[in-house]
């Protein structure tokens, strides 16, 4: 499958999450019951982020590389940055675990635990993923896309 099919695929996709969007914005705005609101909220920022993500896959697929050394320097120090920040966020999301197994042990409405559960769930899941992610940005290539040159890369627009 060429790069443009995949991209036209993500903007139907896009499509698809900007009509559930509006519809679960108005969904959460017209609930009266809180669990109800709760669900359609955490649909709708499912949703929300999942057109997000899509809209930077097509930037991450179409981007046009340059050739600044100083564009690699940003880059290589980006990378950094995350590797580093992504470790104060895995103590983070290790609190919130905590915090969140120490209520669930308390909850008895079968609701608020199963929201409570999915939060947990979500959280237990992040940083496991999020280490995978930085391995491979770290050992990937300073860009997705070959310019004419092998170290060609990507400069921010001036």
């Amino acid at each position: 499958m060429s790069s443009s099919e995949i991209i036209n695929i993500f903007r139907q996709q896009i499509d698809v999450e900007k009509k559930t969007l509006e519809k679960l914005v108005n969904l959460e705005e017209g609930a009266k019951e809180t669990a109800v609101r709760l669900a359609f909220m955490d649909l709708r920022l499912d949703t929300w982020k999942h057109m997000k993500f899509l809209e930077g896959m097509i930037e991450l697929l179409t981007t046009t590389p340059c050739d600044e050394w100083s564009a690699k320097v940003g880059r290589y120090a980006g990378r950094v940055k995350l590797e580093r920040e992504l470790e104060a966020l895995i103590k983070d999301e290790n609190q919130m675990i905590s915090l969140l197994d120490k209520v669930l042990k308390k909850i008895d409405d079968p609701i608020a635990k199963l929201l409570v559960e999915h939060m947990r769930d979500e959280e237990g899941t992040h940083h496991d993923d999020l280490k995978k992610l930085v391995h491979l940005i770290k050992t990937s290539p300073l860009q997705s896309k070959k310019g004419e040159k092998g170290t060609d890369i990507v400069c921010d627009p001036e």
